[in-house]
């Protein structure tokens, strides 16, 4: 797509769009985050896309139903380019685009804490919050005004979203494979970073040589930082162990490692 070209919203990608202004970030648990949210959202356009192909549709929703989380004012922009390469690729693309997925939601998390959560928040809520504990209504509104500015910058990330997907697909598209197979690495990395800051495991017994004494935690984090973590969840899904199933079997093993004293 040429700079020229603009990229126009069908009522369609419209629809799905105000899905997500109303429940992005509202149906949130800890299997798969925000993935039922997205889904929802992108349920008017994907029945669209997909129309008179209900296997397509279905291993659409089953992809798109797969472990999501991002911050809610940039997740726009991922739709976006979701619809940019599924449009055109349809169920072919959705191993590329799902490793998009992943590879973004991190750094663009990020970002969006940043400019959109921590910086207007921190002004504005001060402003607010102190003109309403002055006896002012107006210290309302502005923050509800506020809140409604940044969601309605979610819609020029959708079309960017849109114009990005659509020209990466039309510039790499005899690379697809190539392009799924670097950012399905990139997914990974992203994901098994965030094992160690979710999962804590510390090994509670040391060794001792003479005046040297060293913890478990700290001879394995000189092998690999986080190593426990990662090893464990990596088995379990190799297993092909559901994620709730992962859950209760790491908090029950903490309990008992803790009582033994072998990890704290």
């Amino acid at each position: 797509m040429s700079k020229k070209e603009k990229t126009v919203l069908t009522k369609t990608q419209k629809r799905s769009l105000f899905r997500w202004f109303l429940n992005g970030g509202a149906s949130l648990n800890y299997e798969r985050m925000m993935s039922m949210a997205y889904t929802y959202s992108m349920l008017p356009w994907l029945k669209e896309n997909y129309k008179g192909n209900p296997e397509g549709l279905k291993k659409s929703v089953k992809t798109h139903l797969q472990y999501y989380n991002c911050s809610p004012y940039m997740n726009p922009y991922v739709m976006g380019v979701n619809m940019g390469i599924e449009g055109q690729g349809k169920e072919n693309s959705l191993d590329a685009v799902m490793a998009i997925k992943t590879g973004l939601m991190g750094p663009l998390s990020g970002l969006g804490d940043s400019v959109f959560v921590v910086i207007p928040w921190t002004i504005f809520g001060a402003i607010a919050a102190n003109m309403a504990l002055n006896g002012s209504v107006a210290g309302i509104f502005i923050w509800i005004l506020v809140t409604w500015i940044l969601k309605g910058l979610g819609y020029p990330l959708f079309k960017a979203g849109i114009a990005s997907g659509t020209s990466l697909v039309n510039s790499i598209e005899t690379k697809m494979k190539v392009l799924k197979e670097c950012v399905a690495v990139l997914g990974l990395t992203v994901v098994g970073a965030l094992m160690p800051t979710v999962v804590k495991a510390n090994v509670a017994l040391t060794f001792k040589q003479g005046d040297l004494k060293m913890t478990g935690t700290e001879i394995l984090d000189q092998i690999m930082p986080g190593l426990i973590p990662a090893a464990l969840v990596y088995w379990m899904l190799g297993k092909k162990v559901k994620p709730v199933w992962i859950i209760l079997m790491i908090i029950v093993a903490s309990i008992l490692c803790a009582v033994f004293g072998i990890l704290k």
